[in-house]
């Protein structure tokens, strides 16, 4: 009897927290990655798990075995709101491996109460050839040595077929500044384009899961076609790269969902600035 595909809703994490030694850092929450209400976005926590990426392979000296990797799929689950002002915590770790890919694990706590898990499914690529290529020994050595699966498969989440073309599709014009040293669209910069459609929306003042597929590149100089639905169960986008003639691919390069998860919703943050408890007399 052939097992019924993963969902978005149904997929769970194969690790809670790190069973052995992890990565943490920690850093203040910066203006730049929150909205008008305080909020860490949706593109603010993606560039935290990039940064953290980033951060951990030059630690650990894997820029010279290991230093190309793409992200395939981003799942980010905000139990509560990262908020500014407040400094955040993230504990990196390696929960499952194939010889080619891993699930890397990021947990993200504030001091204010703000609670973020997250999983990427990172592949190894080679620069020359653009396709997967074996993890280093060195490099699989340290990744798997607490993983609870050494034998990863990709299986995608977000299936749901994308909806016909319609007047409400809109075009997106990338700009230069959202591409990386790679030449690929930087993986903050497709949750722009959801936190843009979703501002305001009540799913983001509730527990929710997000997920981002990156299933075709979008080159330096795309044209984007964004596809959108809302009901009840959630929101879901498409991207489509736009030919020199406006006229979409067939298959979308992206795939993303945002579904509501258990839990009531979040609170205000707290007051800012706090109360002044004493007078401060500027002085030349």
């Amino acid at each position: 009897m052939t097992k019924p595909a993963a969902t978005p809703s149904d997929y769970t994490f194969l690790q809670d927290a790190p069973p052995g030694p992890s990565f943490t850092r920690t850093w203040p929450v910066r203006t730049g990655d929150v909205n008008p209400e305080r909020r860490v976005r949706l593109d603010g926590v993606a560039r935290y798990l990039q940064d953290m990426a980033n951060d951990e392979m030059f630690h650990r000296g894997f820029e010279t075995t290991d230093p190309y990797w793409l992200v395939r799929r981003t799942i980010i689950d905000v139990v509560a709101p990262l908020t500014w002002p407040a400094d955040v915590t993230l504990t990196r770790w390696c929960e499952s491996t194939s010889s080619r890919w891993c699930n890397m694990r990021i947990s993200l706590r504030d001091t204010a109460g703000g609670h973020v898990e997250t999983e990427s499914f990172w592949i190894r690529f080679n620069a020359d050839t653009g396709m997967p290529t074996h993890i280093s020994d060195g490099g699989m050595e340290y990744l798997s040595k607490h993983v609870a699966e050494t034998r990863l498969r990709w299986k995608a989440l977000n299936t749901e077929a994308p909806p016909v073309p319609s007047d409400t599709d809109r075009e997106v014009a990338l700009r230069a500044t959202d591409y990386d040293p790679f030449q690929h669209l930087n993986n903050a910069s497709y949750w722009q384009l959801v936190e843009d459609d979703l501002d305001g929306d009540p799913i983001l003042l509730a527990p929710h899961r997000a997920i981002i597929e990156y299933l075709a590149p979008l080159p330096l100089g795309s044209r984007v076609q964004v596809r959108s639905r809302r009901d009840e169960q959630g929101y879901r986008q498409w991207l489509f790269r736009l030919n020199t003639d406006g006229v979409p691919d067939p298959k979308p390069a992206a795939a993303i969902s945002v579904i509501p998860l258990p839990g009531e919703p979040f609170g205000p943050p707290a007051p800012f600035p706090p109360k002044q408890v004493e007078k401060v007399e500027w002085r030349t």
